[in-house]
């Protein structure tokens, strides 16, 4: 879909407002207070017309954004939904200032609507585990980097928990990226058990703190050292996955945004495991965005 045809879909609030309300009452409303199916529409006459559903049971009103990534916003919602499809039809990613070109909008409300539609990327990474076969590693960012594979641990750039998992051909599957505080024994096996699925395999470089969090979860460890001549094999897809994220922060967001490091990750782990997804993937973030839950304001 063109974003033409993507902004005739939507052109109005109403035609937001259906799409909205088939995504959250696909069997027809349900109060979320007390479970009646029953209730009056109060079409409200502001500036942004968000309806309000009204239960006929417990009298309680909820709006069709309520509980949404849209909960609250001062930003109509054709502008929202065409900025999520700005965000995911560019492989590459879009900054808040194109965005905001593109749109014709303020860079703070494009920053504003491109930091929300992160978390929701990032909240919908987080319902899922690697699992099978999994290379893991650890990477450091920081600034703007030069060339593939990562720095030395004891730099003072972030260091970054990164695992991909292979399909029984070797090839990747999905990933993970997460900033961390440190790379102690505790912060790793804690990341990695929101990750990874437990009897899953790992390869590894033989960083103790590995085998141990292994142990832990009940993982197989699988060692390579990082002298052994197959190890650029062996840990091929992974470094690879780690030289593209640097690509991808370094190109589009300039190597900046360490306080929303995480976020930028989110948002290149959302796109690299749904990467054969193609044009369904604006409406798939819209699904992702509509499931999400409300941010307070810059946050």
């Amino acid at each position: 879909m063109t974003l033409m045809e993507w902004q005739q879909k939507f052109r109005t609030v109403e035609d937001c407002q259906t799409f909205l309300v088939q995504q959250r009452w696909p069997e027809g409303f349900v109060c979320p207070a007390c479970g009646h199916r029953e209730a009056w529409v109060i079409h409200r006459q502001d500036r942004h017309g968000i309806d309000l559903y009204e239960c006929q049971e417990c009298r309680r009103q909820t709006s069709v954004t309520a509980g949404t990534v849209f909960h609250h916003s001062k930003i109509s919602l054709p502008m929202w939904f065409w900025a999520i499809y700005l965000v995911a039809i560019d492989k590459r990613g879009v900054a808040a200032l194109t965005l905001a070109r593109e749109l014709g909008i303020a860079y703070h409300t494009a920053w504003l609507l491109h930091h929300k539609i992160q978390q929701a990327m990032a909240e919908r990474n987080g319902r899922y585990k690697l699992g099978g076969m999994i290379e893991l590693d650890d990477a450091y960012f920081g600034g703007v980097s030069h060339g593939p594979g990562k720095r030395g641990r004891g730099t003072d750039q972030d260091p970054t928990l990164v695992g991909v998992s292979l399909d029984e051909h070797g090839h990747p599957q999905y990933g993970f990226l997460e900033k961390v505080p440190d790379l102690t024994q505790e912060t790793v096996t804690e990341r990695l058990q929101d990750h990874v699925e437990p009897q899953s395999t790992w390869r590894t470089d033989g960083a103790e703190v590995y085998a141990k969090a292994a142990k832990i979860l009940k993982a197989t460890c699988e060692v390579t050292l990082s002298t052994d001549p197959q190890a650029a094999e062996v840990f091929h897809w992974v470094n690879v996955f780690i030289s593209n994220a640097k690509a991808f922060l370094d190109g589009t967001y300039h190597g900046r945004g360490r306080t929303r490091r995480n976020l930028y990750f989110a948002e290149f782990v959302y796109r690299f495991n749904r990467r054969f997804f193609g044009p369904r993937l604006p409406e798939q973030l819209l699904r992702a965005c509509v499931a999400a839950h409300p941010h307070p304001y810059g946050t």
